[in-house]
């Protein structure tokens, strides 16, 4: 999750005093308003528990502020809250979840009630949940898992999604909602019709697949969302695969169809609409995916051939996103947010250069692109944690089978020349403090 401060104005309370009030984008989208002693009293919150692990935070002023002053004050609260959310350890505190949940409500003020939630399922079809409209996201994906019958143990590979409807009946994934995230407020805050809340897997690894269908309720979802990808072209079968999952897929062999989706090509990458990348050429049409392993991005040239390029994750050395114009809210708004995704890439012979695609899913490119990175890292760490379990059982038994050969008649003439060695060094004085025994 990405926090930006892009827009902030100027209010009067009560008495007639004057204060300024930050707009609070999360991913692209505005999440909040809030004023400074907000924040300030957040952390300081924060501060007894973490301490010096906090960032900086700006200081306060007693006297009025000049224009700098005041985009100084800015910035300085939009890298606070950035360097604070990029904390796994603060950004799932309660208290911190607990202060955003509470901005998001008093900014939008909806009535705390009962109300049904319509939550998508990938193929279109709709789920009703039962929710208070002050759950979080985290919080509506459990009654959505306890509806489906769903088992706890999978959710994690689960998220709500913010969607918008586009022509034929086929979705858009606009950004995934925070676990903090009230999803009846986000959805309310969009006043668009087009907009819902849809429940997709939310990871890249094609190994975790394996987990995730050993329960029927949750091979069903990864079927209804493989068929989505298929129908709207996220992935490349031959004829040969299209034909095959055609025929299991009227059939209703759910296993066996992403069996054989698992074998085509962009199984399992994330799509972007279409973009403009300045690779090979600036301004060139683009269709980009993102994948465990790369971002794949097919490129229009003006001989109107397309050029595939494949950009390995691991050569991505650090990525950003910049936001270009003023915000209306809306990014896919013409007059809205301009938005870029920027990655820095290894070509080899430490030649680095910097990608840039424009889309107004830069967020959403830069949330999968982190999530890819916490696969891989999390892949490491158990790779690593078994090769420090296994060694010194190794160790051990290399020190065993030593023992056991010294014990027996063929190590003896070994033995006595050590110790004749020894008592020799003794009476040199090289070796001090061995003794016989220690053998």
């Amino acid at each position: 999750m990405h926090f930006n401060i892009p827009a902030t104005e100027e209010q009067i309370d009560k008495l007639g005093g004057r204060f300024v009030v930050y707009h609070v984008y999360l991913d692209g989208f505005l999440y909040c308003k809030m004023r400074y002693s907000d924040m300030y009293k957040l952390d300081e919150e924060l501060r007894r528990v973490f301490g010096d692990c906090l960032p900086t935070f700006p200081p306060k002023y007693y006297l009025s502020m000049t224009e700098t002053m005041a985009e100084e004050r800015r910035l300085l609260l939009e890298h606070y809250l950035q360097k604070v959310s990029a904390n796994s350890s603060i950004s799932t505190y309660d208290i911190f979840c607990m202060f955003l949940i509470k901005m998001q409500q008093e900014t939008f003020k909806f009535p705390i009630k009962n109300c049904v939630q319509e939550i998508l399922l990938p193929d279109g079809h709709e789920v009703r949940a039962d929710i208070q409209s002050s759950d979080p996201a985290e919080r509506v994906l459990e009654i959505v898992f306890c509806k489906m019958e769903l088992p706890r143990q999978v959710m994690a590979y689960f998220s709500l999604f913010l969607v918008e409807g586009i022509n034929g009946g086929q979705y858009s994934v606009l950004k995934k909602l925070a676990p903090f995230e009230l999803p009846y407020v986000s959805l309310k805050s969009m006043n668009d019709e087009q907009c819902m809340i849809m429940i997709r897997k939310s990871y890249f690894d094609p190994e975790i697949d394996r987990t995730v269908m050993g329960s029927s309720c949750g091979l069903n979802l990864l079927y209804l969302q493989a068929v989505s990808d298929m129908e709207t072209g996220c992935w490349a079968p031959t004829n040969e695969q299209l034909e095959k999952l055609r025929l299991l897929q009227e059939t209703g062999q759910k296993k066996e169809f992403l069996e054989v989706a698992q074998q085509v090509k962009h199984y399992g990458y994330m799509q972007a609409e279409a973009c403009i990348c300045d690779h090979p050429v600036p301004n060139s049409p683009a269709v980009v995916r993102v994948g465990y392993e790369e971002i794949n991005c097919c490129t229009k040239l003006l001989s109107n051939q397309a050029e595939e390029t494949s950009f390995e994750i691991s050569k991505v050395r650090c990525w950003s996103v910049r936001l270009l114009g003023t915000s209306t809210g809306n990014p896919s708004e013409e007059d809205g947010m301009k938005l870029e995704l920027s990655f820095e890439y290894c070509y080899g012979n430490d030649t680095w250069k910097w990608i840039t695609i424009h889309t107004h899913q830069a967020f959403l490119l830069s949330t999968f692109m982190h999530q890819v990175g916490a696969e891989h890292a999390a892949k490491n760490l158990e790779m690593n944690s078994e090769m420090q379990i296994e060694m010194p059982d190794v160790q051990i038994k290399k020190k065993q089978s030593f023992f056991q050969y010294m014990k027996t008649d063929k190590a003896r003439p070994i033995l006595t020349r050590i110790k004749s060695a020894v008592r020799r060094s003794k009476e040199e004085n090289v070796f001090e403090g061995i003794e016989d025994k220690d053998l």
